[in-house]
């Protein structure tokens, strides 16, 4: 379940927003004093590394541009981001995710394609 953090512009406090999918929130409020006006912020996320493999991961975390696409919600960014991390943690890509990576390379929303590759008992479909 993604968390979602942004900045409150009027009591300057930091809000947490957990989302079920990968879209971010929309109706979002403040807890604190209940304005709407929040910006998106930047959030911190931890990584699994082994001694020998720092470099690849900073490798991604220090290109600007995939940095600046996830920002923007930018679904190429999400499938680069994805196989580069799935590179560095030596893990094999399922042809479900391929499918999905591909999906996003051609600029589809990751919510609307993750939708439409549940099967159609999860979907509410009969």
């Amino acid at each position: 379940m993604p968390i979602y953090e942004f900045r409150c512009d009027d009591c300057r406090r930091r809000v947490e927003i957990y989302t079920q999918g990968f879209s971010p929130p929309s109706g979002k409020i403040c807890p604190h004093c209940g304005s709407s006006n929040l910006t998106r912020i930047f959030s911190s996320f931890a990584l699994r590394r082994s001694k020998n493999d720092t470099s690849v991961y900073d490798d991604i975390l220090s290109d600007s541009k995939l940095t600046r696409g996830l920002m923007q919600n930018d679904p190429r960014a999400l499938a680069e981001w994805s196989r580069k991390m799935s590179h560095a943690a030596d893990e094999d890509i399922t042809p479900e995710s391929e499918e999905l990576m591909d999906r996003l390379d051609h600029g589809e929303d990751v919510s609307d394609v993750i939708e439409e590759m549940k099967p159609p008992e999860l979907r509410g479909e009969d």
